[in-house]
């Protein structure tokens, strides 16, 4: 499980824009991605909350686009709701 929810990752927000902030979440799930990329089978939660779907979108984009390989899909709406996926290392 990776809560990719900005005050999970930084100390302090202060002087970061909705921009690096994304980009410093993105940089978190290619680093987990890159990290686990050997274990096949391995399930990886990105918990990124249901918010207006901007992170959720650009970590689908991400996964489909650098990770196409493996298994993506929201993750278990009883444990996570609308604000995590799960992606299976294949």
């Amino acid at each position: 499980e990776i809560d990719l929810h900005i005050g999970e990752l930084v100390d302090s927000v202060a002087g970061l824009d909705n921009a690096a902030m994304l980009r410093l979440q993105l940089d978190t799930v290619e680093k987990t991605m890159k990290a686990h990329s050997r274990r096949i089978g391995q399930k990886i939660v990105f918990i990124h909350g249901k918010g207006e779907g901007v992170l959720r979108a650009a970590i689908m984009k991400e996964l489909n686009h650098r990770y196409k390989g493996h298994d993506v899909q929201d993750a278990s709406f009883r444990e996570y709701g609308f604000g995590a996926t799960q992606v299976t290392i294949r």
